[in-house]
């Protein structure tokens, strides 16, 4: 069970992910992207980080690995394998070939 104050901060961190994510969204039809790539890359580290601490070894589980997953669907929905048409996501892809191309 997560203390009180883990949950707390985890909360925070998803209030502060949703107000930077509606930045994004704001910011999506200017015709200058500098503001658009500023947030873009603030929410990125700030989902980064909220991963980091749902992988803690002390919380680490199911539901953390599910709520890290809600949240890479909910964030980044082009990824989202029933809208691109992707059949078992997962199984078939060569993980070495996607982790090569992060190079």
């Amino acid at each position: 069970m997560l203390k009180e104050s883990k949950i707390n901060k985890l909360q925070d961190l998803i209030e502060k992910i949703n107000e930077v994510d509606g930045m994004v969204k704001l910011h999506a039809t200017n015709p200058s992207k500098f503001m658009l790539s500023q947030y873009e890359a603030k929410k990125e580290k700030l989902l980064s980080y909220l991963i980091d601490e749902l992988l803690n070894s002390s919380i680490r589980s199911a539901e953390s690995f599910r709520i890290i997953m809600m949240a890479l669907l909910k964030y980044y929905p082009e990824f989202n394998p029933s809208k691109t048409g992707e059949k078992n996501v997962g199984a078939g892809n060569d993980f070495k070939a996607l982790l090569a191309g992060l190079a």
